[in-house]
């Protein structure tokens, strides 16, 4: 069984003349481009296609341009198909363009939080006396104790992305980094500077915070139609109050992108996608989980569209979800002895099931989805199945046929 997680870069990702084949060829992209370029007030076709290099990477800049393009090659593969995906997730910038293509929030929206968190995070680095550097190629619960040990003498190194259990990112003063960099590779650690402005995702961006939550206050956030993990928990959203919440701490808290991979793959994901500029994520995936099958839509495009189709296939040749149901309620062990109660609470709601049955899978309206849900849930509780076995056999149903959208914050289905 193949579970689908779709991934989303974040800064980093951003190159010249980077989404120029998608622009060219998909009207729809070129409508994202233009929609946003209006919000933005500057034309992010020529920003990613004719403009300087150096202006792409400013940090106001490359945010805008990577949820857009990464979104509107989103929009691209979802167009003619219905991926079984199962989760969502992004690397910091890309944890937003993951809530917009999960549905909490509009484009519109996204775009205008994205510009204002560009535009606070580089003025929080105007001065240009901060950075960032990866220790590679060395665990990192050895490298956290190499910073505390480096940071006892006065200095103030943060880890500021836990990517795997080889590679984090430290932020810092530009003198620190050069001392931590040395101290690093004397121990034998492979280090490389980050071509960023500033310190993200540490304590250093304190005063791109005010901006920022101020626009994540004024943004509408629904609960996502699909899971999304968050980089700073490393678990999946369960309300919409939970998303803002950590939008508002994410400037200044590490990306858990080691968390948030680690809970996918007990979630069951196998087959990754990366949808967005480069293949960053891909390459972490494929190096921190051992069976993981990675694609980057952006490089390895008919890689990922022929592992696309073949979990589509995969997913139209399993039980359907009102098999599955039907299954669920006949296999599930009865502790209700009262007759009447069993007559009308299993009976009945199984030969409701059954009768739903005989609509093809395919044809099934989303209502009749959790009709069905609904109706293993009644058999359950009268059968006097325990809430939290509830939870995890309906849970599992949707885990199966991919039908995510009808998750809900408490594991259930509802009318």
């Amino acid at each position: 069984m193949t579970n689908l997680a779709l991934v989303f870069p974040g800064q980093g990702s951003q190159f010249s003349g980077m989404g120029r084949s998608w622009f060219e060829s998909e009207s729809s992209v070129r409508e994202r481009f233009e929609q946003a370029s209006e919000i933005v007030g500057y034309s992010l076709a020529e920003l990613c296609f004719t403009g300087p290099p150096a202006e792409l990477t400013r940090t106001r800049h490359a945010q805008v341009a990577l949820l857009v393009l990464s979104f509107g090659m989103y929009e691209v593969l979802t167009k003619d198909r219905k991926p079984p995906v199962s989760h969502m997730a992004g690397h910091s910038l890309g944890e937003i363009t993951a809530l917009l293509a999960a549905g909490a929030m509009s484009f519109e929206d996204a775009v205008r939080l994205v510009r204002a968190r560009g535009e606070a995070m580089e003025a929080c680095t105007a001065d240009g006396g901060t950075g960032m550097i990866a220790a590679l190629r060395m665990p990192v619960a050895q490298v956290e104790k190499w910073v505390e040990e480096f940071n006892s003498e006065g200095h103030h190194v943060q880890v500021a992305n836990y990517n795997t259990e080889q590679q984090a990112v430290l932020a810092g003063t530009l003198e620190d980094l050069r001392g931590m960099t040395v101290l690093l590779e004397e121990r034998g650690a492979r280090v490389a500077k980050l071509n960023v402005a500033g310190a993200f995702h540490s304590t250093y961006m304190a005063d791109a915070v005010p901006a920022y939550v101020a626009e994540v206050e004024k943004t509408v956030f629904t609960k996502p139609a699909v899971p999304v993990c968050s980089t700073v928990s490393g678990r999946v959203y369960e309300s919409a109050q939970e998303i803002r919440e950590a939008l508002s701490v994410q400037l200044t808290s590490p990306v858990r992108w080691d968390a948030v991979v680690s809970t996918l793959a007990a979630d069951g994901v196998t087959l990754w996608i990366e949808v967005g500029p480069k293949g960053v994520l891909t390459k972490m995936v494929a190096g921190a989980v051992a069976e993981a099958r990675a694609h980057s839509l952006d490089e390895d495009t008919e890689g990922a569209y022929a592992a696309l189709d073949r979990a589509i296939e995969e997913r139209r040749n399993r039980p359907g979800l009102v098999g599955l149901c039907l299954g669920a309620a006949a296999a599930t062990r009865n502790r209700n002895f009262d007759d009447d109660e069993y007559a009308a609470g299993v009976i009945a709601p199984y030969r409701r099931l059954q009768k739903l049955a005989s609509v093809d899978d395919e044809e099934l309206t989303e209502a009749q989805k959790r009709d069905a849900l609904d109706l293993l849930r009644t058999v359950m509780v009268t059968k006097g199945v325990p809430d939290a076995e509830q939870r995890e056999r309906i849970a599992s149903i949707l885990r199966r046929t991919g039908d995510t959208e009808l998750f809900e914050p408490n594991g259930v289905a509802v009318s």
